[in-house]
Order: structure tokens, then C-alpha cells, then sequence
């Protein structure tokens, strides 16, 4: 296989023979990178470039994206590219957080215009997107522009607490309470919580 062509790949030489007679061969890719790939990989044409392939589709997808607008780099353009790339570009260094765990992104929205015409600018540069129901994805309903303190208050590990007919966070029923986290976390477990949320 040694000199043959596969995609970009040129096999450069032989590095191991793995058990069951795999054999893996350094290749060098048309970008000038190397790369180590087994051989049935490149026969049955797995294995076409280092990756670097991969990489400049997804670039050429949001070159596609990104319109004339005015808008890049606003914040509210940062936001919706980062977005796009962590639901749907695999080389993301965040895909396998977002995409790759089936959180999607609303067709529409791949259009950078109507993205920013449903949700608008952020109020304020210390906003910044939030998903309402984690387990959803970008879709219209399920996302808003929140502070860090709201995000906080939407995590899944968050558990609430009824102080007053209010549902309230733990955490900040400990504040309202005046006492601390642990100790708001043990009389939410014992039952004593509510009864010293009502004599307050």
C-alpha cells in the first residue's frame, strides 16, 4: 500500500500490524499533515484526509451562513455562530456536548437574520443564551437571553423549594432565610424547611 493514494491521504510507510492482522500506516495528508490510519480504513475509504477536510466543510458551512448583515461580531452574531457550530459542526471543540447529544438547532435559524429577529439583541453584554428546558434544543419557545444568576437557577441539578407559594431555588431560599446552604440543604431533607419558612 506503501505510495498509493486514498482521498488526500499518501501512504507514507508501514508503522505496526495490530492483532488479527491489522495493519496501521502513517499517511500524508495534502494539507501537509500526518496522520496514523489502519489500512482497512483507508480501503474501505474511511479515512480520506487527517481531517482537515471535515474542518474546511465546516468552515464553508458558516461562510455560507454568514450574510452581509453588518452585524458580525456584535454579540448577538457571536452567540448564533457559536451556536451553529457546537450543534452541528463535529470539529467543534463543543460537539460532543450539543450536536452530538442530539441538541439541534431550529432549521430557520441557520439564517442568521431570522435568528436575531426572534430573539433580538441582549439587554445588557452580561446576557447571554439560555436553553428554558436543558433536555430541548434551540428551538422557538425554549430560548431567552438570562444573566448568569438565572442560568444558575436553570441548571438540572438545581432543586426547588416552596417558600411562601414561591418556588425558589435551595440556594436562595437559604439566602431569603438567612441561613447557610447546608443547613437549608439538611431541613429540606428532614421537613423542617417549610415549617421555618412560614414562621418567617
Amino acid at each position: 500500500m506503501i505510495n498509493e493514494v486514498f482521498g488526500k491521504l499518501l501512504v507514507v510507510s508501514l508503522l505496526e500490524s495490530r492483532s488479527h492482522g491489522q495493519k496501521v500506516y502513517k499517511c500524508l495528508c495534502e494539507c501537509g499533515r500526518e496522520t496514523n490510519v489502519l489500512a482497512s480504513n483507508l480501503k474501505k475509504g474511511n479515512s480520506k484526509s487527517c481531517g482537515c477536510s471535515r474542518t474546511s466543510n465546516c468552515g464553508l458551512r458558516m461562510s455560507k451562513l454568514n450574510f452581509r448583515h453588518g452585524e458580525t461580531n456584535t454579540k448577538l452574531w457571536r452567540t448564533w455562530k457559536g451556536i451553529v457550530e457546537r450543534t452541528t459542526c463535529k470539529t467543534s471543540s463543543n460537539y460532543y456536548r450539543y450536536g452530538a447529544k442530539g441538541i439541534k438547532i431550529y432549521n430557520e435559524w441557520l439564517n442568521y437574520e431570522k435568528f436575531a429577529e426572534y430573539i433580538g439583541h441582549p439587554p445588557t453584554e452580561k446576557h447571554s443564551i439560555d436553553r428554558i428546558n436543558n433536555n430541548d434544543g434551540y428551538f422557538p419557545g425554549n430560548i431567552r437571553w438570562a444573566t448568569s444568576k438565572e442560568q444558575a437557577n436553570n441548571r438540572k441539578t438545581n432543586v426547588f423549594v416552596l417558600v411562601k407559594g414561591k418556588k425558589i431555588t435551595l440556594n436562595e431560599a437559604a439566602k431569603k432565610l438567612n441561613i447557610s446552604k447546608s443547613t437549608a440543604s439538611r431541613w429540606h431533607k428532614s421537613g423542617k424547611l417549610q415549617q421555618y419558612a412560614l414562621q418567617e
